[in-house]
């Protein structure tokens, strides 16, 4: 015979579990604008009956009915979403810094409106041409001189800006590598807190939604990997690496890379290797830092180094309106502090390599008649290998094709016919480091060509090779002092001057050519007052000779090219974001159809629950009057 007061327990369940249904219902109400909550559920279900099948159960009819009880409280979420929300964070912050950074470095640029490089250089051009047509008048040669100064700060204020951008991105990488390992730790700390729970028998849904809320945050700084396959920890891996596994995190180190001139490289704390990243915040800013703007910098330094030598180059052979020559219009900062061009690359205090960006044959040559001669060129491919790389020649060659096949190669050198008809090599930037940018590395002829045709260097053959690994290899030349130019100071962009001599007396500025007296063929005298050839091979080599800015024939292509891919860069990455963005927004749609609080469903059950829980207590009244009749009123 069943319990006379099995009914009281019945209703006791039903209010308990109605009670707690309220309860949840609230819950979820009240975080229905926490975008990282997951609704709960609590899921009913009927109390083990009455009785279990054995000998000794009692003999009535079984399986009685003993009420409800709650089963569990569940989170209602789909992890394949996350996991797809999880992994377009990722690519979503990557093209968001890329699209930050890039516009910021467009607005530096502020082509093609403004008072940009461009403009700047026009009209540092045109005053050149105007000289050329007034080379006696003062008012011309300061016009000269106020235009180049402008130039020159401009050029300053461009490199200023990029580094101030790049260090202002290696400072936000710092900061959020340091949250990356913050982030670590309280998913590291949740971890902990969510097993004791597990273990009890617990289901803790907002710890579990504290820990996503984490998962997806460090989601969008780096690529993560989730690893849910062991029910008793869960694992984060970037890349193959394990960050948190369970109770254990594997801490980042923020170290300054020497190579990098100290910007600073992610490793892990443990086996210091490198953290490799493939997209997210971090790493779309470390992409901004050493690619994009490292290139915008070392081609603004190109720009500057090879405008202020094209321009010294033709300028030390022409005259002032004082008889002055063999002057640079520019001051240009040696790396080496001595005229051999010598310099410590490992700041060991002894000299290591000979540091030199340019040099000139000393005879002047017809570039389209054929040479004569054969043989190979070897150079060093200015990369981390140094690849040698052979330049062929022939009898039937030209030295206009032989400069093509040379710059076709690209090699870190680039050649050109100068003013004089000579044929100049001079270094490009660097593949390898930034402290090795416009260093001619080696230069080496099994023939004719560069020793006895163009007057370059003394010998042939590896014993007559040029090579920066080596000191006193300036011996190697031909060339004459003035017809070689030392590699210049890091970040030549930086230190855009005129010549104190040009600023302090414009009389210097050398617009005339001179002539040939005594049939040497070098202009050695002056040509007189109304002589500005000079100041218009200034003009034309600036504007439309093929003097190798780097791998760019002229300065125009070469800035062009700048700006050009530039653009396309910031377009392309401001182009991805969107479209991320997009995916996001329909993604995160999409989990809030799924765990989202709906006001009006919550109310809905509000309802229900309230009216199960009043019949509860309706049947535990009734149960009391039955008893109360039993216990109180049949013996009346």
């Amino acid at each position: 015979m069943g319990s006379t007061f099995s009914g009281l327990e019945i209703g006791k369940r039903g209010l308990a579990a109605h009670q707690q249904a309220l309860q949840t219902t609230g819950h979820n109400i009240s975080n229905a604008d926490n975008k990282h909550y997951s609704r709960q559920r609590v899921v009913l279900q009927a109390t083990d009956p009455l009785y279990e099948p054995s000998l000794n159960r009692a003999h009535v009819p079984g399986q009685i009915g003993q009420g409800v009880e709650i089963a569990s409280i569940e989170r209602v979420r789909d992890n394949f979403i996350d996991d797809r929300i999880i992994e377009t964070s990722g690519v979503k912050d990557y093209w968001a810094a890329k699209n930050e950074y890039l516009y910021q470095a467009e607005n530096i640029f502020n082509e093609p409106n403004g008072t940009t490089l461009r403009t700047l250089m026009d009209k540092f051009w045109s005053s050149w041409e105007e000289l050329a047509n007034y080379p006696e008048d003062n008012a011309h040669r300061s016009v000269v001189l106020e235009k180049a100064q402008g130039l020159g700060s401009r050029m300053e204020d461009v490199y200023r800006k990029l580094s101030q951008l790049r260090d202002q991105a290696n400072r936000e990488i710092e900061a959020h590598a340091l949250h990356l390992n913050t982030i670590g730790e309280n998913i590291r700390t949740l971890n902990e807190r969510i097993a004791k729970s597990e273990a009890l028998g617990d289901r803790p849904n907002d710890l579990y939604d504290k820990r996503d809320a984490l998962l997806q945050e460090l989601s969008g700084l780096t690529d993560i990997t989730i690893g849910r396959s062991d029910e008793d920890e869960l694992m984060v891996f970037i890349g193959q690496q394990i960050l948190v596994q369970g109770g254990k995190l594997n801490r980042v180190d923020i170290l300054g890379n020497p190579s990098k001139d100290g910007l600073l490289d992610l490793y892990w704390k443990v086996t210091g290797d490198p953290v490799l990243l493939r997209k997210g915040r971090l790493q779309g800013l470390i992409e901004v830092r050493d690619k994009i703007l490292g290139e915008k910098i070392d081609q603004v330094d190109a720009l500057a180094i090879n405008v202020m030598d094209v321009i010294n180059e033709i300028h030390k052979d022409g005259f002032g309106l004082n008889g002055n020559t063999n002057q640079n219009f520019f001051d240009i900062r040696s790396l080496a502090l001595n005229t051999f061009g010598e310099y410590d690359s490992d700041g060991d205090g002894q000299n290591d390599i000979t540091a030199i960006f340019r040099v000139t044959g000393k005879n002047t040559l017809d570039p389209d008649r054929p040479i004569g001669i054969s043989g190979t060129m070897t150079f060093l491919k200015p990369d981390e290998k140094e690849t040698q790389v052979l330049i062929p020649y022939s009898a039937n060659d030209t030295l206009n094709g032989i400069i093509k096949r040379i710059n076709a190669s690209k090699v870190g050198v680039v050649a050109y016919m100068n003013h004089d008809n000579q044929l100049a090599f001079k270094a490009t930037v660097a593949e390898d480091t930034p402290k090795k940018n416009f260093i001619l590395r080696h230069i080496e002829d099994s023939g004719e060509l560069l020793v006895g045709l163009t007057g370059m260097l003394m010998a042939s053959g590896p014993s007559g090779a040029y090579d920066y690994k080596r000191l006193g290899e300036i011996t190697k030349l031909q060339s004459k002092p003035e017809d070689i130019t030392l590699s210049p100071h890091f970040h030549p962009s930086s230190h855009f001057k005129v010549n104190e001599h040009i600023a302090n007396n414009v009389a210097n500025i050398a617009a005339a050519r001179g002539k040939d007296v005594g049939g040497t063929g070098d202009y050695n005298s002056p040509g007189g007052h109304k002589d500005g050839r000079n100041a218009l091979l200034v003009a034309s080599s600036l504007r439309n000779n093929p003097v190798m800015v780097d791998y760019s024939k002229t300065t125009d292509d070469f800035y062009n090219s700048l700006i050009s891919k530039l653009a396309t860069e910031a377009r392309e990455s401001k182009q991805e974001f969107g479209i991320q963005s997009d995916l996001m927004t329909e993604l995160e749609n999409m989990r809030q159809s799924v765990m989202g609080v709906s006001l009006d469903e919550e109310m809905a059950n509000m309802v229900q629950f309230q009216h199960s829980y009043n019949a509860s207590a309706k049947m535990i009244n009734t149960m009391n009057e039955i008893l109360d009749t039993i216990i109180n009123r049949l013996g009346a």
